[in-house]
């Protein structure tokens, strides 16, 4: 990305074109206005001749000229006058260092209109740029939309020219600052400006800022990509195991993430442990499995389903009169995996309401409480639920995931 300002050509090509309509004049005695083009009259004979060898690109002579008429500047229009010459020629010539120093000088002046200001200090950047001077290039684009607020496309390249220069502090300002202008303006941050962030963030070991934008991204760019990444994260947490495993693969699922044939071999695998066969035979049976691993558990997921669901019923009744908070979360869980939302939520409540003894666990049985009331259609009660789920097992990103699913699919 490069930094898309008025670049110094154009802008000295402009105020050349005012000096070809008419020969430079002497000033009158009144105080001159800003930017006027009058001079004091042992300047006006060299600054015409150097302005028409500039026109005829005869840049000796035009040099020539404007050293005679330096000798004569006498005042601050004289010498801002000879300053805009000099930086058109400069500018012909890309001769950066000599543009960066002809704009700071009119910048100093104070003969300039603020319009005129503005203008000049936008061009700083590209001149730096011609001088082969990245970093004071990128300076001066910050310093122009620090004061001038610049457009969400300027920010975003002064974020990604402070990225390519190993500063992704500084990027993830810009960055950040840049998608906020483009929200506000109505206008849909593109993919890219996300990614950039998400650099960023990595660079600093900002991991939770980089999921936070990941979560920006796959809200504006629903991509498997992004979902899997979110998800899989469940997998870096402190306390991840079997537990909370079968849930990150319904979360891929809910997400519309297709599962690889490995990936639903292990979540059927994994639902047979669990004593869940029917969310075993989910995963197995659409697969069109092969192995004879597969094979072999998607026939006994069948025929435990059958036998399972049958009992479930008089189990459910039998562990709701003794009072067994984990038990109960346990079969609230058979009852989501068979699709009873309603029956799922009053056990898993139920379970709650007993007091779950270890915190992770509880947290887990919220999280699938959570699920049950948004496969019902309560999705305010689901993401009611999933905003109390902190736990460090993998079901606090989970219910994160599921909050975001509930908003975007």
């Amino acid at each position: 990305m490069k930094f898309r300002l008025p670049g110094a050509t154009a802008i000295a090509a402009a105020l050349v074109a005012m000096t070809v309509a008419a020969p430079l004049a002497i000033a009158p005695a009144y105080a001159q206005q800003p930017g006027q083009m009058q001079l004091t009259k042992q300047m006006v004979a060299p600054m015409n001749e150097a302005r028409n060898a500039m026109l005829a690109k005869d840049w000796a002579t035009a040099k020539t000229k404007l050293d005679a008429a330096s000798a004569q500047a006498k005042t601050p229009n004289d010498r801002a006058q000879l300053e805009r010459l000099r930086l058109y020629m400069a500018a012909e010539n890309k001769d950066g260092k000599q543009q960066v120093a002809s704009i700071n000088a009119l910048i100093a002046s104070g003969t300039l209109t603020p319009a005129e200001t503005k203008d000049y200090k936008s061009a700083l950047s590209k001149a730096h740029l011609d001088a082969g001077d990245q970093a004071a290039s990128n300076a001066a684009a910050r310093a122009y939309v620090d004061e001038y607020g610049g457009t969400p496309d300027q920010l975003i390249r002064v974020a990604d020219n402070f990225m390519k220069a190993n500063d992704p502090t500084t990027s993830l300002v810009y960055a950040e600052k840049a998608v906020a202008a483009a929200r506000a303006a109505n206008t849909k941050p593109p993919e890219s400006w996300f990614t950039l962030q998400m650099r960023a963030a990595n660079a600093l070991v900002q991991m939770d800022k980089y999921y936070a934008v990941e979560e920006q991204l796959v809200a504006e760019y629903p991509k498997e990509i992004y979902w899997k990444e979110l998800i899989a994260r469940t997998q870096k947490e402190p306390k991840y195991g079997p537990p909370i495993k079968l849930d990150m693969f319904r979360a891929l699922q809910a997400a519309g993430v297709k599962l690889s044939g490995q990936e639903l071999s292990t979540a059927g695998d994994e639902a047979l442990k669990r004593g869940l066969p029917n969310d075993a035979v989910a995963f197995l049976e659409p697969a069109g499995v092969t192995s004879e691993f597969d094979t072999k558990n998607l026939a006994t997921a069948k025929a435990q389903a059958a036998t399972d669901k049958a009992g479930l019923a008089k189990e459910t009744a039998d562990v709701l009169k003794k009072g067994d908070a984990a038990a109960l979360a346990t079969l609230g869980e058979a009852h989501l995996s068979y699709g009873d939302n309603a029956k799922a939520i009053e056990v898993l409540n139920a379970a709650l309401a007993k007091g779950i003894a270890d915190a992770g666990e509880a947290d887990i049985a919220k999280l699938h409480l959570g699920i049950a009331q948004y496969r019902s259609g309560d999705k305010d009660a689901a993401r009611a639920t999933w905003a109390t789920v902190k736990a460090d097992n993998g079901a606090g990103v989970l219910a994160r995931n599921w909050d975001l699913i509930s908003k975007i699919k």
